[in-house]
Parts: C-alpha cells; sequence; structure tokens
C-alpha cells in the first residue's frame, strides 16, 4: 500500500512538492488541513516538533515531522523517477534541495509573515525573529528583495557555469527540480507574492534564464501540468 496522510496548509510552501512526488511515484495522499488555518490536524498537539509538514506513511506507520526527511523517504521507500541512480547523484541533488531550502527559510517564509500580517516572534513556532522590525513593511520588503536576487544570481551563476539543462543535474528531473518549481511558481503566481513582484519591476526572475529554462522543463511535465493551476488558487 503506498498511501500517506501528510498534515500542512492550503498553501504552496513546503507541501506542494511532497504532492508532486507521490503524485510522480504513485502514492496516494490523505492531506489533512493543519492548524492554524484548519482543523484536521492540529500541529501543537499532534506533531512532534509542533511544526508542519507532517507525515505518516500508512503501510508501517512511521511518521516523520521534517520536509527533508519526508523528501528523502519516499523517493528511497518508493522507488521511482525522482530516485537518485546513485550516490553522487544523490549528493548533487541534496545540494540544491538544500540551497532552495536555504531559500525558502530566508527570504519566502519572512516574506509570509509580511503578507498574512503576522509579526508575533514566536508565530507558528519556527522563529524568534521580526519581519517587520527595524522599518516596518517597507524596510522588510526591500531588505527580502535584496536578499532574494542575491541568492539567485549565485546560482545562476553556477548553474550557468555548469551548462545545467534542461534539469539541475542533467537529463533528469529530481526532487530538487521540483522544490525549486513550486518555489518560483509560488512567486510568480500566488496572490501574496505581488509585493515580490512589483519590487522586481514585475518579473522576480528576468535575470535568470537558466533557472527560468529549469522551470519551464519541470512544468512541462505532465504529471506537473496537472497540478499547474493550483498556484494561482493559493494567496502564498
Amino acid at each position: 500500500m503506498k498511501q500517506i496522510e501528510l498534515a500542512y496548509l492550503p498553501v504552496i510552501g513546503r507541501g506542494e512538492q511532497i504532492n508532486l512526488i507521490c503524485a510522480m511515484h504513485g502514492i496516494e495522499v490523505n492531506y489533512l488541513l493543519s492548524s492554524p488555518m484548519g482543523e484536521d490536524f492540529d500541529k501543537d498537539t499532534q506533531a512532534p516538533f509542533g511544526i508542519i509538514p507532517w507525515m505518516k506513511d500508512m503501510s508501517n506507520g512511521l511518521e516523520l515531522n521534517d520536509s527533508m526527511a519526508i523528501v528523502q523517504y519516499l523517493v528511497a521507500q518508493y522507488p521511482g523517477p525522482l530516485t537518485p541512480k546513485n550516490n553522487e547523484e544523490t549528493a548533487r541533488v541534496n545540494m540544491y534541495w538544500a540551497w532552495v531550502q536555504d531559500y525558502y527559510s530566508f527570504v519566502l517564509s519572512p516574506f509570509h509573515d509580511i503578507i498574512t500580517g503576522h509579526n508575533e516572534t514566536f508565530w507558528r513556532n519556527l522563529r524568534l525573529t521580526d519581519s517587520l522590525a527595524d522599518g516596518g513593511k517597507d524596510a522588510g520588503i526591500a531588505n527580502l528583495t535584496r536578499l532574494h536576487k542575491s541568492r539567485f544570481e549565485f546560482l545562476e551563476k553556477h548553474l550557468s557555469a555548469q551548462k545545467a539543462g534542461p534539469f539541475l543535474t542533467g537529463d533528469a528531473c529530481s526532487y530538487a527540480d521540483i522544490f525549486l518549481y513550486t518555489c518560483v511558481r509560488a512567486v510568480q503566481e500566488t496572490g501574496g507574492f505581488g509585493m515580490l513582484r512589483e519590487a522586481c519591476g514585475g518579473d522576480p526572475f528576468a535575470e535568470f534564464p537558466t533557472i527560468l529554462s529549469i522551470t519551464e522543463a519541470v512544468g512541462a511535465l505532465s504529471t506537473v501540468q496537472e497540478s499547474a493551476a493550483k498556484f494561482a488558487q493559493c494567496p502564498i
């Protein structure tokens, strides 16, 4: 039985990559809407670390409460097109996945707080910082926009030097490509990230052609196309 329970929010975030991985590997997902935006799952009492995503494998009862652990477990436990072929490929994919994770954690996640109007230091049990401190909303957006551009400049320069394509590590799509795709599309299409698009003059990725090409290659995959409309429907 290839079936999991997945607790997350009605947003793209770190959860959509897991949905896409499951779709590509034939894993059925029972999606639970978690607090503070749903009532199917209480992250504060049911998740070991008080955060989401949370996953339970229905075949063996394994529970995981970390997105990296969930992703790596799924592609190893249920082999499919996103499963690396050897240790070298695994290391490279993990390196790129970690890059996206850092970008999400230090740019997109703080933007979530500004977009949703939450700047409490312990909001979501995640951080002890205030995205609106030292200058308020305008300064927060400006600082995060600067970091967005800086992070992608490094990645674009690296990928260009590596002659990367059509995907991050070559001809095969990886779970790092999936995560990158969900983050880029969230910035391009979700309503909340309109403030980042505006701060970048309309197109936050105009200067990063290699990254856009990789994103388009992922988006052209049939399984990914089936969920493409979700981005415009989600707030963040």
